[in-house]
């Protein structure tokens, strides 16, 4: 205290130590946005709005407790030495709060029963977390840094915010992929109860309790598990219910849970193997449903592995020609090893014209489409998807679809197949696949629509709609809340925005979009300005209240269909594409502007990639 800034009280005495003082304001300014710390400084130089305790202001004081039951939240970084008394005060009085504290504090008698009855829980941030520090802090020889700016930085490693403030974080049900084995999962010397080393290996279908890491707190789903103790010294007090031994060996201390729901054996894990899987929007949506999850992933083009692999990092991804011998068995040994019971895939079908009807499935230019069902025959999956343009169903009379249905059925699958659009599932956007589900144990038929009102353009990018050309960043901050249930799905779990840069266009683009009216097209253009594009789509701009026309891999291009903003004058960005192919906020396209906008424009829309791992799930649990 005063050791930054020579601060008074509101009878213009400089402050001591020893005393204690409140600061009591109702506000700052009108403006919105975060303040400049020069600017608080300044503030509080020249408003009188600090004033003198009676007592040196320690938290338990009477005065100080008077503070206390006049608030509504309270948000501190307390001393690590006072951590319980502050939250016990806090709790006594029954307030909402937000505290910084170290994350052995998450296992104190005083804290640990709130977290077991789901009274508090930790926040947003848990883990590494960085500090400015005054002018005046010394160096260190770890975590200390000085900026660009000069500024200098402290950060602790262990650190965590305690809350019992509501957050998306505390509901999303951990995704568990691995299955129960008495050699992988030891018993402990003097309790029964497995150890689990890392909370990516917690066992879906293991009915008894399970010691993990203390981390599990920062992804507890009260939904999903029960906290049934600690186990560290065996002696602290009721909740520490023994020392965590194996073959007299000392283990770092343990949370203790039960899983609510544990899956029975005969309930279906869906192992997939992604072939031609591009950035992983078919997988991605897939993920979405707890039962799937992506163990393999193979596709040619490595700027579109860099993006799944960064969005989906458990995954196996494997660079190559799918031809290729050596590809193919590196892929169907990893499958094997993972046990991978189903796969998906749009293999490219170029011999699938009038002109190739004479050769069908044999036709050279099918060998893709081949190789996928190559695939099939190896690993004999569950179930396989394929995904492919609506016109395959109908090119020839359906001659081509009835060759698949016939070989796939001498595969011994059943065969599903229809058109799904994307809007059905709750997708921004007209797009329409040809999607086959073939399944082993029984017929699935393709999902019905689950979305009875349109989400439209409004829907999906209204927040976004500040940037002009050339405008955004890779990475930003938020600066607009949202205005509609879709964007609040999207913007779940994402701290940042990411890929919401604008294309840069030439001075004559933004001319002729400036002519444009807001959701017209070049029908407003002179003659002379219209150019030699062919479609009446060119120069369009999307309608807010209507869903989008298919996102193709040029939505950056002022000229290309109608992929222009509503009003602004440019171009949808990257980010504005994936909401429109309902891409969520979490998930982060890597590479150059020309890689971002393939791995966009040719995936498959992950909410309706989603509806169909919903049905296959519902189907074969039933």
């Amino acid at each position: 205290m005063g050791t930054q800034v020579a601060l008074m009280d509101d009878d213009s005495k400089v402050l001591t130590k020893g005393n204690g003082y409140v600061l009591d304001i109702t506000g700052i300014c009108e403006g919105q946005g975060e303040l400049s710390d020069e600017y608080v400084t300044q503030f509080l130089l020249q408003s009188k709005v600090i004033k003198k305790l009676k007592g040196n202001g320690d938290f338990r004081s009477d005065e100080c407790l008077q503070y206390l039951a006049e608030c509504d939240i309270v948000v501190t970084n307390p001393p690590f030495s006072l951590f319980k008394e502050i939250v016990a005060e806090i709790v006594k009085y029954k307030k909402n709060f937000l505290i910084i504290g170290n994350q052995n504090a998450l296992t104190y008698k005083e804290i640990f029963p709130l977290i077991q009855n789901n009274e508090v829980w930790t926040g947003y941030q848990f883990g590494e977390m960085k500090f400015r520090v005054p002018d005046s802090s010394e160096p260190r020889s770890t975590r200390y840094w000085v900026d660009e700016t000069g500024q200098k930085w402290r950060s602790l490693g262990n650190a965590m915010w305690l809350t019992n403030l509501d957050n998306d974080r505390r509901h999303e049900r951990l995704n568990l992929t691995k299955k129960y084995t008495p050699e992988e999962y030891p018993k402990y010397d003097d309790y029964d109860a497995i150890n689990v080393r890392r909370i990516t290996d917690i066992p879906y279908d293991y009915p008894g309790i399970m010691g993990v890491p203390i981390t599990i707190i920062n992804r507890y789903n009260s939904e999903q598990f029960e906290i049934v103790g600690e186990a560290n010294h065996g002696s602290d007090n009721e909740y520490d219910l023994f020392k965590p031994t194996i073959n007299g060996k000392l283990l770092f201390k343990r949370i203790l849970i039960k899983n609510k729901q544990p899956m029975k054996e005969e309930t279906p894990m869906f192992r997939i193997l992604d072939l031609f899987s591009g950035a992983g929007g078919m997988s991605y949506g897939m993920e979405k449903n707890e039962h799937f999850t992506t163990e393999v992933a193979l596709d040619f083009n490595e700027k579109a592995l860099q993006t799944f692999k960064h969005n989906m990092p458990d995954t196996e991804t494997v660079c190559g020609d799918i031809t290729d011998e050596k590809i193919k068995a590196k892929v169907i040994e990893l499958c094997k090893a993972k046990k991978v019971n189903m796969i998906i895939g749009g293999p490219p079908c170029q011999g699938f014209s009038l002109k190739g009807k004479k050769l069908g499935l044999d036709d050279p230019r099918n060998f893709l489409f081949n190789e996928y069902l190559r695939f099939v025959e190896i690993l004999k999956p569950e179930v396989f998807v394929i995904e492919n343009v609506k016109a395959l169903l109908s090119t020839s009379a359906g001659w081509f679809k009835d060759q698949i249905i016939k070989k796939v059925t001498e595969m011994g699958y059943h065969v599903e197949y229809g058109v799904l659009t994307a809007s059905d599932f709750g997708v921004p956007q007209a797009r329409q696949r040809a999607i086959f589900i073939c399944s082993k144990n029984k017929s699935i038929p393709l999902p019905a629509a689950t979305c009875e009102t349109p989400v439209t353009v409004r829907d999906a990018i209204y927040d976004l709609a500040y940037l002009n050309s050339g405008e955004g960043e890779f990475e930003q901050d938020y600066i607009t809340e949202p205005s509609s249930e879709y964007q609040k799905q999207m913007r779940r779990g994402s701290k940042k925005l990411y890929n919401h840069k604008a294309s840069n266009h030439a001075a004559i683009a933004i001319k002729k979009l400036e002519m444009i009216p807001p959701e017209c097209g070049k029908e407003h253009l002179p003659s002379d300005m219209v150019g030699n594009q062919q479609f009446s789509g060119t120069w369009g701009r999307l309608k807010w209240d209507a869903v989008s026309p298919t996102i193709d891999t040029r939505f950056d291009a002022s000229s290309n269909g109608t992929n222009n903003h509503p009003f602004l004058h440019r171009a949808i960005t990257p980010r504005e594409a994936a909401r429109i192919q309902s891409f969520d906020d979490k998930f982060v396209f890597i590479g150059q502007k020309l890689y971002i906008r393939q791995q966009i424009g040719n995936a498959v829309p992950p909410l309706m990639a989603k509806a169909i791992a919903d049905q296959i799930d519902n189907i074969l649990q039933k």
